[in-house]
């Protein structure tokens, strides 16, 4: 269902030639024509009571009219807000008409236009502008839809770099790839896969699956690296794009397995994701050792049953640096595992968790860089794998 939403003024409006896309129209009211335009089911037309409600009868007949307060103290502008939010868009269509808006109501609009998307579930499909001073005789009307997605852009963007989620990104690709023609959508075939593959990188980053997420990265710089020329509504991509590959180059320019996962367990850190940090960081540590003592890494039965078992019996193993922080991480981890559940956890307490985490990820790159002789602890291993 479509909803078209106007603001009106109080203005003395002159009789101009409009044009919008193919319709085009001699009229004191540029709604007209987006009405022709858009043919919405709904009409809201939002204003004060000193708004020109006599050309909105006349031109439009058929709306429902909105009253708001003029908006001059911090009061009036949540009413304003209640009365917009009230509006029946959820799961609609929305286009907006901002011509005749007075003051700040254009930009308090935009506001109310992400509360529609975020909260309603609402899709904007236009944002419309009819450009009364520019000295042609036909005045176009634009649409500004640009510049309201560009805050949807900078959001998902924010949320990949901050966060390492992709989804927001790869829903309004998506969008926009299902919003080009049939015809347009068999030139974009890489640019149809990207959306997907953003998904399982944001879920494998997000499961801290670590290796997948590593391939995942990967897969989505090769589909970006063959996409088609980005068309005009996507070029905000670009900046994502840019950061992916950067992402995806600290991999590649690493060939120990135990290094990409150590680099993971900082950048998780960085994110704020410290739970995932910590589980990274373990798993660098295990890689380290069989991966440098020849062992096969990726073995889960060696990895969780004969290491474990190595570890819990502390007598067997040698004391250095590395077995001794192996034991601090693991203890760590525990309590992590189950939610710090001690009944006397505090904000002073987690703090600190947080410096430990940041000292133990430091000093795992310290040992593990530094080439550790890891003699003793291969025998004793090789002595659990052999009973």
């Amino acid at each position: 269902m479509k909803v078209l939403i106007s603001v009106l003024g109080k203005g003395n409006y002159k009789e101009t030639t409009y044009k919008l896309g193919e319709i085009e129209e001699k009229t004191d009211y540029v709604l007209s024509v987006i009405k022709r335009a858009v043919n919405p089911e709904k009409i809201y037309i939002i204003g004060t009571d000193q708004s020109r409600w006599d050309i909105a009868d006349t031109r439009i007949k058929e709306y429902e009219k909105v009253i708001i307060p003029f908006g001059t103290n911090y009061q009036e502008f949540w009413e304003m807000f209640e009365k917009m939010a009230s509006l029946d868009v959820e799961n609609k269509d929305v286009y907006l008409d901002l011509t005749h808006g007075f003051r700040s109501i254009p930009l308090f609009i935009s506001t109310v236009m992400n509360f529609f998307e975020k909260v309603k579930n609402a899709k904007i499909k236009g944002v419309y502008y009819g450009m009364y001073d520019v000295k042609d005789d036909i005045k176009p009307v634009v649409d500004l839809l640009p510049i309201l997605e560009m805050n949807s852009w900078i959001e998902g963007f924010t949320l990949f770099k901050e966060y390492g989620d992709s989804r927001k990104i790869g829903k309004l690709i998506q969008d926009k790839y299902d919003d080009l023609p049939v015809e347009k959508k068999r030139e974009y075939q890489n640019l149809r896969k990207l959306p997907k593959v953003l998904e399982k990188s944001s879920k494998a980053f997000g499961f801290t699956a670590i290796d997948f997420y590593v391939k995942s990265l990967n897969d989505v710089v090769n589909v970006s690296k063959n996409l088609e020329p980005i068309p005009s509504s996507l070029k905000a991509m670009d900046f994502l794009i840019k950061d992916i590959e950067k992402s995806s180059e600290i991999f590649q320019n690493i060939s120990k397995n135990w290094e990409k996962q150590l680099k993971l367990a900082e950048i998780y850190f960085e994110k704020n994701r410290y739970s995932q940090s910590l589980t990274a960081l373990r798993e660098s540590l295990i890689t380290f050792i069989l991966e440098e003592t020849g062992l096969d890494w990726e073995d889960k039965e060696l990895r969780e049953t004969k290491l474990g078992k190595l570890f819990s019996e502390r007598s067997k193993i040698p004391r250095n640096e590395l077995t001794v922080l192996m034991e601090q991480i693991k203890d760590f981890r525990n309590k992590s595992s189950h939610g710090f559940i001690t009944g006397n956890f505090s904000e002073d307490k987690l703090n600190q968790s947080i410096n430990t985490l940041k000292q133990y990820i430091e000093k795992a790159s310290k040992i593990m860089r530094s080439n550790p002789d890891l003699t003793e602890l291969k025998k004793a291993l090789n002595n659990i794998l052999n009973s």
